[in-house]
């Protein structure tokens, strides 16, 4: 019984399983007279000994390989004598069934071999109290499925070598996402598999060794973080409506980029959108006093995920551009969020861009906000601002653009997004502040939208322009004005004032202002009006530092009643005053600035 299920050891009665086989054994030879005897009721050692040699005799009948391995029967032992019996041949059972094979005497089975059950079994016979040794279970040989081919193979263990080498190198896994210590990728997932990426939870990526880039994430997971060298994981993109989208990866703690945002989903109804995500910063950050340097030398900050859609709700910001290395450039706002369907909703707002390096490098501009496409209308989404500059040769970021409309809009209004803010020039020399963004137009009855402010210069920069105001409706709306230039430097000009927006039947924007000067520099001119039926002004000129630099001029205005812009006043060395512009109200003396005054006297 202990060998036809495959237990390990089991203690059986060599003669009763002699007896057993020979009462299911449908060879010739059990039909003999010694077969006869037994049913008749013979006993003694005798009759034992004569079925236990016409059991062996039928196994050499009915297997060949049994014959040609096997020594020659022998004469039947006694009842006290205890020998082996090897058998070399493959046995069959089933569990708790005999089958009509050859004698299933428990056997030393020989092997290995590719087809076989290894195994090892001695066993006393004629004692009745033998023990049977089976190292495996007996299966049947017949059927492909259940053949085994050697313990090694049929028992593969988990190989201590490769698991020591991929800790330390190796690209992650579902199972296990991060990268190897040294070297690796994190992994990127790209599907739910219901058991390490749910739908039930955001799935981050895997985070990248030593030198090795982070995973990406998926349903608004965040990306993976880079080791020293690589960058970032981009932050997955919101598959759940409303959802936000991931944050980007942070860059290589010495060298990388960070990894870009992921888009936030769209809302149903009147839900709001999902915001996006955060561009990853390049590196991380280190206190040095009150002030928080990063430390990656060089590396990119990854660009902001757009917002999701919304219906009749507010659809998703843009995320925020991340911030950059000691040299790098910040990463660019993501736009905002559409307002679609049925409309009426508010269009998401862009997202701000991210901090120049500290060294040298571009800051990221502002993302632009959503438009509204939908039936009914809406507000559209307003841009975000431009980041500053840093150190040297940085530029600081331009304002996104205000939102605007599209075809979708059939019925209803449609207000102009305001244009975002420049961001501040560089601190010594080599980048002027950022441009304003320009404001987005309007339909019907909504106005357009104003034009950002230009960004400051800071050291030996200019002043950024102002941005350009948004058209107005037809339906006597107002045009946006434009954006007010920046201030120059110290040793900078001023920058332009922006153009107001034009409206068909109602007024158009004012000109934005032109940026002063503080030291030594221009001032900015004023932006003209925008045209229209009703009366919009010109910007005012810019005025100039009282050592040296020039007025700005003021702006023309436009329409029935419009006034120019008045000039801006002019340093005391070497200067020049503003002039003001058409039509002139009066504004300003001679014509100009302070010093025009002054160099109009005899």
């Amino acid at each position: 019984m202990a060998v036809a299920l495959g237990v390990g050891l089991g203690y059986a009665a060599p003669i009763a399983l002699a007896d057993a086989d020979d009462s299911t054994s449908s060879s010739p030879r059990q039909s003999s007279a010694g077969s006869r005897d037994a049913r008749t009721g013979a006993s003694g050692s005798a009759n034992r000994s004569q079925r236990g040699s016409k059991s062996r005799a039928a196994a050499e009948a009915a297997s060949p390989q049994a014959r040609g391995s096997a020594p020659a029967a022998a004469a039947a032992p006694d009842r006290d004598e205890t020998i082996p019996v090897p058998v070399t041949a493959p046995v069959e059972a089933a569990a708790g069934v005999h089958s009509s094979g050859p004698s299933r005497v428990p056997a030393a089975i020989a092997g290995p071999s590719s087809d076989t059950v290894s195994a090892a079994a001695s066993m006393p016979v004629g004692t009745g109290t033998g023990i049977a040794a089976v190292a495996a279970p007996i299966v049947n040989t017949t059927s492909p499925a259940a053949i085994v081919s050697s313990p090694s193979a049929a028992a593969v263990g988990a190989n201590p070598i490769a698991d020591l080498i991929r800790t330390f190198i190796g690209d992650g896994t579902a199972d296990n996402p991060n990268g190897g210590i040294l070297f690796g990728n994190g992994y990127s997932y790209t599907a739910f598999d219901d058991t390490y990426c749910t739908a039930a939870a955001a799935c981050n990526g895997g985070n990248g060794g030593l030198i090795g880039n982070g995973g990406n994430g998926y349903n608004g997971g965040a990306g993976g973080a880079a080791g020293w060298f690589g960058n970032g994981g981009a932050g997955g993109n919101a598959i759940t409506a409303g959802g936000a989208g991931g944050n980007g990866g942070r860059g290589g703690i010495l060298f990388g980029n960070g990894g870009d945002g992921g888009d936030g989903a769209a809302a149903l109804g009147m839900a709001s959108g999902g915001a996006g995500g955060r561009g990853g910063m390049a590196g991380m950050l280190t206190t040095l006093g009150s002030m928080r340097l990063p430390t990656s030398l060089y590396g990119n900050g990854g660009n902001g995920g757009a917002g999701g859609n919304s219906v009749m709700g507010t659809a998703g910001a843009g995320g925020s551009g991340g911030m950059a290395a000691i040299i790098g450039a910040g990463g660019t706002g993501g736009n905002g969020g559409d307002i679609t369907g049925m409309g009426g909703g508010t269009a998401g707002n862009g997202g701000r861009g991210g901090m120049a390096g500290w060294l040298t490098g571009d800051g990221g501009d502002g993302g632009d906000g959503g438009n509204v496409n939908g039936v009914n209308g809406g507000t559209a989404g307003n841009g975000g601002n431009g980041a500053m500059g840093m150190l040297l040769f940085s530029p600081g970021g331009n304002g996104g653009d205000g939102g605007s409309f599209g075809e979708g809009v059939t019925v209803g209004s449609v207000t102009g997004g305001t244009g975002g803010n420049g961001g501040t020039g560089a601190w010594l020399f080599g980048g002027s502040g950022g441009a304003g963004g320009n404001g987005g137009a309007g339909l019907r009855m909504g106005n357009g939208g104003d034009g950002g402010r230009g960004g400051n210069g800071v050291g030996m920069t200019n002043g950024g322009t102002g941005g350009n105001g948004g058209e107005a409706g037809s339906m006597n709306a107002i045009g946006g004005a434009g954006g007010r230039g920046g201030i120059g430097g110290v040793m900078g000009n001023g920058g332009d004032g922006g153009v107001g927006g034009a409206s068909e039947s109602g007024s158009g924007g004012n000109g934005g202002d032109g940026g002063d000067s503080i030291f030594i520099g221009n001032a900015g001119n004023g932006g003209n009006a925008g045209e229209g039926v009703g009366p919009a002004d010109g910007g005012n000129g810019g005025n100039a530092t009282p050592i040296v630099g020039n007025g700005g001029n003021g702006g023309n205005g436009a329409g029935v009643g419009g006034c120019g812009g008045t000039g801006g006043m002019g340093g005391m060395l070497f200067s020049e005053m503003g002039t003001s512009g058409s039509p002139s109200c009066g504004g300003g003396m001679m014509g100009g600035g302070m010093h025009g005054m002054a160099a109009s006297q005899p």
